[in-house]
């Protein structure tokens, strides 16, 4: 006869929870096998199975079950989060934000909602919002460290100094999530051009994975770009072969022009340009190859 007392449903839950919080995986799903066999209706223990299978990537089983949780309680806050969260991971982004407005409806104080929301619109890349969303999270709660997060996203979009900076990449391994939104945003501001800003963020993902040759590599080519002496350059690493056709185009037109207007110029100007174009073929290889030589030593 087993003498051991029966845990409550309550009880087998919060020892799940901690288990998933420390990574302890596997012992989770055993305490949830034993839990779910007496209690298999419990919303908070299918909330926890749903955790767990999100958590080992299995996000069709985490949607059935979540969708099943709130089938029962609708307003279930863990499963309605972890929901959006679960439907972000699978870019179900419209779908996610629909969640997560839903939401802030209901809980329109809860700063946590908001620097979600926020890093989803980093995400999508309305960084206007996302700024604005995140500094409501802060003022909801300046501790919440889920809103830190979010305005310190904004900060080094805007190229703003962080005060916090050597915090961050530790909030970004709390918070997974960020690292994903972190590695779109670091996409999004090198094809426009904004190296400076994506080089910080890529620095703070090199941080939070300093052994990821991949991260290195950006950093690399992020430094490359944003560097003082690749300014000139700027608009051939922005625009590619439609700055260098239209650079042609216009020495082309500026040389016939000068040619025939101011004839004692035109030399000049076609050396400038040459020696330009010069520059933009020899310098840039030069240059990588030395900040590489720099980063191994």
């Amino acid at each position: 006869m087993n003498d051991t007392p029966q845990l409550s449903a309550h009880e087998y839950s919060q020892r799940a929870a901690n288990l998933l919080e420390r990574g302890r995986n596997d012992h989770a799903a055993r305490v949830l096998s034993e839990a779910l066999a007496m209690y298999p209706d419990d919303p908070d223990l299918l909330y926890q199975s749903a955790h767990l299978d999100y958590l080992n990537d299995k996000h069709e089983a985490a949607r059935d079950t979540l969708h099943g949780v709130l089938a029962r309680e609708p307003e279930h806050f863990q499963a309605r989060y972890l929901l959006a969260s679960l439907y972000e991971h699978t870019n179900d982004l419209a779908q996610s934000e629909l969640t997560l407005l839903d939401l802030i409806r209901d809980y329109p104080d809860h700063a946590a909602l908001f620097a979600k929301y926020a890093m989803l619109m980093f995400r999508t890349h309305h960084h206007a919002k996302a700024k604005a969303l995140a500094r409501e999270a802060l003022r909801l709660d300046p501790e919440d460290e889920f809103a830190l997060l979010a305005c310190l996203m904004g900060d080094l979009i805007d190229n703003r100094r962080l005060s916090k900076n050597k915090t961050l990449a530790e909030m970004m391994q709390r918070h997974p999530e960020s690292v994903i939104t972190a590695h779109m945003l670091v996409s999004y501001l090198r094809e426009r051009g904004q190296y400076w800003a994506a080089k910080r963020v890529a620095v703070e993902l090199l941080r939070v994975e300093p052994n990821s040759p991949q991260a290195l590599a950006l950093v690399l080519e992020l430094e490359f770009l944003s560097h003082w002496s690749m300014i000139p350059l700027w608009p051939f690493n922005r625009w590619g072969v439609i700055a260098t056709v239209g650079f042609y185009v216009f020495g082309l037109v500026l040389f016939n022009v000068l040619r025939s207007t101011a004839p004692h110029v035109a030399g000049t100007v076609s050396y400038a340009m040459l020696t330009y174009v010069i520059y933009s073929w020899v310098y840039p290889p030069i240059l990588s190859r030395w900040l590489k030589r720099r980063a191994q030593l």
